[in-house]
């Protein structure tokens, strides 16, 4: 904690160190793959930000389930969850052979032609199928195609370079929820779907035709930081040949991997359930169904700014201790909402809200942050293959945990109460995990 506190007072007492490697100068090409990879995140993270109105849209709509039955269907979402795992260990094991780009494309594809499916689920059989696909799809995209992309062109800068691109995430929930739930109400409820297919379908054509999987392989640098051609040409030797010695085997006796995905996986399963159970919850306080999604909006807005913050603190003070920062305002957060539900007091839970604005475009960074930090540049593919899918089966408790306490306590104040006390358990555990967790990297850099 000293060592914490004394790096936080060296930054911001020290002009020379506070602007020292924090400027955004990626170059043309770089800030155009960061747009790119913004726009991936954005609509990979739509089916979780968007739960909040399809799910009831599609009880009440579709199926005739009436009251709060609707929310049995989360549990698709969960099993789309677990299913994510084998796709994206598949879809790791295609990139780290292949590269990115080409995986990406089809996937992108394949992301399209589920969306306008799903949209056009007329029973429960059929809806399950489609969300149990679509999250699965949508998970390995947010946490492979991405998280390697910045690794193969942002290697140093990449706490910057996340904290951009990033605010993809939150931009789905500012803009995604709200257009789900105008095109429901004014053109039914198949248009959003139809909308997220064409969506995808330009971003395969986009990567198939302009997008380069290295920077070397476009004319550029990797960090926008100049090397002679002979260092460009021997990169991508490397690149070409490099084998990593991270077996599988070794990588689950590695206590750094597991520390890394029991430290996300936990953060994560909180980010899922408060963001896909915002506007419920908000109603229990007496918001509008309006009101919670204007609160969700500007939570999400908040967030946008919030992501470039943290990428900046990661780039000034080191990931390491990053996260624990974050860690220890994640827990503070989870506590003050729980409080906030715990009495029925709304202004409690709006402050809980605000919180988790500030915190919402972190935890999408400092992951694969974190990982690269640890595992470096050439040895990232390997690890983030096992890891990731690891983290997707964790953070899907998220959609099992809530629907389950709330149909065991039965009424929604104390039901949301007990959430976020397991929510506030884990990620206080995720805190301790955090500040033992080192720093050093193993990998090749």
């Amino acid at each position: 904690m000293q060592c914490l506190l004394t790096s936080l007072c060296k930054v911001f007492l020290h002009k020379e160190v506070f602007f020292m490697n924090t400027k955004s100068n990626f170059g043309k090409k770089g800030w155009l793959v960061i747009i790119y990879v913004l726009f991936l995140y954005m609509f990979s993270a739509t089916p979780p930000d968007t739960l909040n109105v399809s799910v009831e849209a599609f009880g009440h709509m579709r199926f005739g389930m009436e009251g709060q039955s609707w929310q049995q269907l989360l549990i698709y979402s969960a099993i789309g969850g677990f299913i994510g795992i084998p796709v994206a260990l598949i879809l790791g094991q295609i990139v780290a052979r292949c590269k990115v780009k080409w995986p990406t494309v089809a996937v992108l594809v394949i992301y399209g032609i589920i969306w306008f499916l799903n949209g056009q689920a007329n029973s429960v059989a059929m809806y399950a199928v489609m969300v149990v696909m679509i999250t699965a799809v949508s998970d390995a995209l947010n946490l492979v195609s991405t998280q390697q992309i910045m690794n193969n062109w942002f290697p140093k800068k990449k706490g910057l370079a996340l904290g951009w691109s990033t605010m993809g995430m939150c931009f789905s929930s500012a803009i995604m929820v709200g257009v789900f739930q105008v095109l429901i109400t004014k053109a039914g409820l198949s248009a959003p779907f139809t909308l997220m297919m064409g969506i995808c379908f330009l971003l395969a054509i986009i990567t198939a035709v302009f997008f380069k999987n290295y920077p070397e392989e476009a004319g550029a640098y990797p960090d926008n930081e100049p090397i002679t051609e002979e260092e460009k040409e021997a990169n991508l030797k490397l690149i070409r040949d490099y084998k990593s010695d991270y077996t599988f085997k070794k990588l689950l006796c590695s206590k750094e991997l597991w520390g890394l995905t029991v430290l996300f996986g936990f953060l994560f399963i909180g980010l899922i359930g408060v963001t896909s159970q915002m506007v419920p919850r908000l109603a229990c306080v007496g918001l509008e169904k309006t009101q919670a999604i204007m609160w969700l909006t500007i939570s999400s807005i908040i967030g946008i700014f919030a992501s470039f913050a943290w990428g900046w603190i990661d780039q000034k003070i080191g990931t390491k201790r990053a996260v624990e920062i974050f860690s220890i305002c994640w827990t503070a957060m989870m506590i003050v909402a729980l409080i906030g539900m715990a009495t029925v007091n709304r202004p409690i839970t709006l402050i809980s809200v605000v919180m988790y604005s500030c915190l919402l475009g972190g935890l999408g960074n400092l992951m694969p942050s974190f990982t690269i930090q640890i595992f470096g540049r050439y040895d990232f593919p390997q690890a983030n293959k096992l890891m990731v899918p690891l983290v997707v089966g964790i953070r899907s408790f998220a959609l099992l945990i809530v629907p389950a306490i709330l149909t065991t306590v039965g009424e929604q104040i104390k039901g949301y109460t007990m959430v976020f006390i397991v929510f506030s358990v884990l990620s206080l555990i995720s805190t301790i995990i955090a500040f033992a967790l080192k720093d050093k990297m193993i990998g090749k850099e």
